[in-house]
């Protein structure tokens, strides 16, 4: 392979990757059942491990195996 090709290549690779990184915290930051915790969490995780955390997004949504963060409880004593 001539070098300009795979220089386009990992161009268009590299390209893909971090659109859909930023199409993933887009989403994130849009969904409205989210609270910031939760969305911290999953912005963190798409940086992080980017494909784990897409296939979960993808397939179970965004609170897989319906865990929540709770922030309204009160502080124990």
């Amino acid at each position: 392979m001539d070098a300009p090709i795979a220089i386009i290549l990992g161009v268009v690779f590299v390209g893909a990757y971090v659109a859909v990184i930023v199409y993933a915290i887009t989403q994130i930051r849009r969904e409205p059942t989210l609270n910031s915790s939760e969305r911290a969490l999953w912005i963190l995780a798409v940086i992080f491990f980017p494909l784990m955390a897409g296939f979960v997004w993808l397939f179970m949504g965004p609170h897989p195996l319906g865990l929540r963060i709770d922030q309204t409880r009160a502080p124990r004593s």
